[in-house]
């Protein structure tokens, strides 16, 4: 007996020649038996679901006729490893192996040739799905020849190979990379057995393409298949992320593949609630999500496809036995699949932590599925909530049904009014530790929206990214990380992932990760203050801000805590600006700190003209040649993929420069003003690429600045004010940045701007903790942590806005916030 086998042995069930007798009859994994005349009908009157099956169907009937003009050539085809055939049997698939250096590689790192067998055959099962639910639409035994053909084939050939013992990421036909195989290949072979099941217990024999002739459909080998398959998600793999998610289709699927109805129930167990240490069960993967709003703890990308992965297996599951009411009992799934409706930019494109992407679309189909899910468990809310989503999708022309899974599944005509989809002023992501601020111009152009992020944390596909933040500006996402291209490569495992690739600061050239997921371990970003709190409503038409808190202390040459104040001010409804304001202190007695800035564009100008740069090409080199072993240590902090280093050392005046981005449309610029500062060096390079930059700078390098700090940078922190703008003739506002001092130490700002031709002086008040604020010369005492004052050119008062604070005199007025508040807003 093969040893790789040892889980079969329990569950060998007799089946021989034959189809026993069923208790469901086939179909029930998509769609059931009795739903083919209601399907019938909506194609036949509702034009959406009749364009889409005309499609299919005439898209498949080009490959059945090739199938049926001659079907030896047609399943010849298929990546048969022939050097391997015995007598006039059908041989074992080419299979796909990729070890290098004794290290087990995933399907991405294998040969082209090894690609192109894989994509071969998953296009085949594909083939034989679609033609499985051809067949059951029109009962044409045409389509369920061709699915019993390739379905009889694969079961004839992979039979003949065996299963990897490499527990971690094992497979069958992929050896290496079973995580690949059973989303690709092993979800899809029970769907057309449960197709055809019918056409082969009424006599439907399949093709043998090398004996030429046609035989019997092998049940007890197909359900041995099945068998294997899902047992590569229950006994391999890894929990801990969503891999079990990923893997939980193939499980479901070719469980409820099963013929002995017992059998099916107990694999069906390990979806729903039954723990190994290689999957775990829904029970498990729900605890995730604890109220409504709850997402799941990685990067965009993934967190979503975890919520409609399971929303539609809920589904499948709740259709085979309603008694689960699955919908009902997990809905905080279901409520966190329109979280990509409201993490975006006003330009409509995602804000990107981690590994996550910068575009994507909200799930959906995933809200219909949540819809039936609530529908088939009498949830008025959830149908409520998911049918209001839809209508507005739907009106708005952001969502059209497609694919023939929509024709098998979808029927409800949503109608009235959808909800107008309202973006918070800020917002949060407690798993990452983000927090937003957003103000979108009253002009209703996407270009005159403000909005920034800062946040930071661990968890599975997460960087290694400090305090990191976003900016946007004019319409683009301007202040950016690197994002991620290709896993395992040099650039994503030591530079994306790590700090030099996030707008953060590094401390002592030496901030890292340590422990947790592949050793990317950090702290979470934290919140200290925020006004508004995240999903409440803003005191300010103009004003918002965070201060938020970071320890760096992994490894032993870091020791450090950070706050960072991070506030959005609106001056018109085309203008405003950021204040940054990057607090750092290690515990080591020498210590220095740098702040880095990356923004696209095509270069860095300093707007200082006895600012003197010259080349420092060894700068940030010394990690270079550091130990890396994949996805275990890293050369930190990353900063040596910089390129064209030029450095002013030790300016201690203030410095004005600006990022220039001028091969859009209209040229996008973003200024930034830095008050004086004893200490400092400024350093401008170029980073690598930006993934997912706007076309004009998808494969330029992005422009950065660094700006070093000696000794702490508490009391003397980073204060940058960035302004974006852009247009020909267009003109920054802010004309002057300058340091509010308490004591010697940074207190604040003093920020003049010129807009619409008005002089507007602002006071931003940003006094480290406990310290407060008094000037007598400009007649102001301050008790708190952010406040705005905003005065015209002659001092006339225009607002006062105390974002967290206790109490602000300005002259002879005097604005505390009401009992039991801690912010306050007031226009004069």
């Amino acid at each position: 007996m093969n040893r790789s086998r040892w889980w079969l042995v329990p569950m060998l069930v007799c089946l021989c020649g034959t189809l026993p007798a069923q208790q469901k009859q086939r179909p029930f994994i998509w769609v059931r038996a009795q739903d083919r005349m209601a399907i019938l009908e909506k194609v036949e009157k509702q034009p959406w679901a009749n364009e889409i099956y005309t499609e299919f169907i005439d898209q498949l009937d080009k490959t059945i006729q090739i199938h049926e003009s001659d079907p030896v050539q047609f399943l010849g085809e298929l990546p048969f490893d022939w050097e391997k055939r015995t007598g006039d049997q059908i041989p074992p698939f080419h299979r796909t192996y990729h070890i290098e250096d004794g290290i087990h590689k995933n399907l991405d790192n294998a040969t082209e040739a090894e690609m192109a067998h894989a994509r071969t055959l998953i296009r085949y099962l594909q083939v034989a799905v679609d033609c499985g639910i051809a067949y059951y639409l029109t009962e044409e035994e045409k389509y369920a020849q061709c699915a019993a053909d390739i379905l009889y084939v694969f079961v004839t050939a992979v039979r003949q190979s065996p299963v990897s013992e490499w527990r971690g990421r094992g497979g069958w036909l992929f050896p290496d990379d079973g995580f690949r195989e059973v989303r690709e290949i092993g979800y899809k072979v029970p769907l057309v057995y449960d197709f055809i099941a019918d056409y082969l217990k009424d006599g439907g024999k399949p093709f043998d393409p090398v004996k030429n002739s046609t035989t019997e459909f092998p049940v007890a080998a197909a359900q041995e298949v099945f068998r294997t398959y899902a047992a590569l998600s229950i006994h391999y793999g890894q929990t801990g992320s969503n891999h079990p998610i990923l893997e939980a289709p193939n499980l479901v699927y070719n469980a409820l593949a099963m013929e002995n109805e017992q059998e099916r129930d107990r694999l069906l167990a390990y979806f729903l609630t039954e723990n190994t240490e290689n999957q775990d069960a829904l029970s498990e993967m729900a605890k995730m999500y604890k109220k409504k709003g709850d997402l799941w703890p990685e990067t965009s990308q993934y967190l979503n496809a975890a919520a409609s992965i399971l929303t539609r297996l809920m589904l499948v599951v709740n259709r085979y036995d309603p008694t689960n009411r699955l919908g009902q009992r997990y809905a905080p799934i279901l409520y966190s699949l329109p979280a990509l409706d409201y993490l975006v930019y006003p330009n409509g494109q995602l804000i990107r932590w981690g590994d996550g992407k910068r575009t994507g679309t909200p799930p959906y189909s995933s809200y219909e599925e949540a819809y039936l899910l609530g529908a088939m468990d009498g949830s008025e809310e959830i149908t409520r909530e998911f049918a209001s989503l839809l209508v507005s999708a739907m009106q708005e022309g952001a969502y059209h049904r497609s694919g023939i899974l929509a024709v098998l599944w979808y029927a409800q005509e949503y109608s009235g009014e959808g909800e107008e989809l309202v973006l918070p002023r800020t917002d949060k992501v407690d798993h990452a530790g983000i927090f937003l601020q957003r103000n979108e111009s009253n002009t209703g152009n996407p270009e005159d929206g403000l909005m920034a992020f800062v946040g930071g944390a661990h968890m599975v596909h997460g960087h290694a990214e400090g305090m990191n933040v976003e900016l946007y500006g004019r319409g683009e996402v301007l202040g950016v990380d690197n994002g991620r291209g290709r896993y395992q490569q040099d650039i994503h495992e030591n530079y994306s992932r790590l700090f030099a690739a996030h707008n953060t600061v590094i401390v002592n050239g030496n901030s890292r990760s340590e422990g947790g997921w592949v050793n990317l371990g950090i702290n979470t970003v934290t919140q200290v203050a925020m006004e508004p709190q995240p999903w409440e409503k803003a005191l300010s038409p103009d004003h918002s801000f965070s201060i938020t808190r970071f320890v760096d202390d992994k490894g032993e040459l870091a020791k450090a805590v950070q706050e960072r104040t991070l506030a959005l001010i609106r001056t018109s409804d085309t203008s405003g600006y950021y204040v940054d304001v990057f607090r750092s202190r290690s515990e080591l007695r020498e210590q220095y700190h740098d702040y880095l800035y990356h923004n696209i564009g095509d270069s860095l100008v300093f707007l200082n003209d006895e600012l003197t740069l010259t080349p420092t090409p060894d700068r940030y080199t010394a990690n270079a040649s550091l130990p890396w072993i994949q996805n275990r240590q890293y050369r930190h902090p990353g900063w040596h993929f910089f390129e064209q280093v030029q450095t002013a050392e030790n300016y201690q005046k203030g410095v004005r420069a600006r990022f220039v981005a001028e091969k859009f449309d209209q040229p996008i610029y973003m200024d930034l003003h830095i008050p004086p500062q004893d200490g400092r060096s400024y350093t401008k390079v170029l980073a690598p690429p930006t993934f997912e930059a706007p076309d004009p700078y998808e494969n330029q390098p992005t422009p950065t600045l660094l700006i070093r700090q000696q000794g702490e940078a508490w009391h003397q922190p980073f204060a940058l004010v960035f302004e974006p703008f852009g247009g020909k003739a267009a003109r920054p506002t802010l004309q002057s940045v300058e340091n509010l001092r308490q004591e010697g130490d940074f207190a604040g700002l003093r920020i003049h701007s010129r807009v619409a031709g008005r002089d507007l002086v602002q006071y931003v008040l940003l006094p480290a903790s406990g310290k407060g604020f008094r000037d007598d010369s400009l007649g102001i005492s301050f008790t708190g942590s952010f406040a705005v004052i905003t005065t015209d050119s002659d001092g006339k008062l225009q607002s006062i806005y105390i974002g967290e604070g206790e109490e602000l005199r300005y002259g002879s007025r005097v604005i505390r916030p009401a009992s039991g508040k801690k912010s306050v807003y007031r226009r004069f």
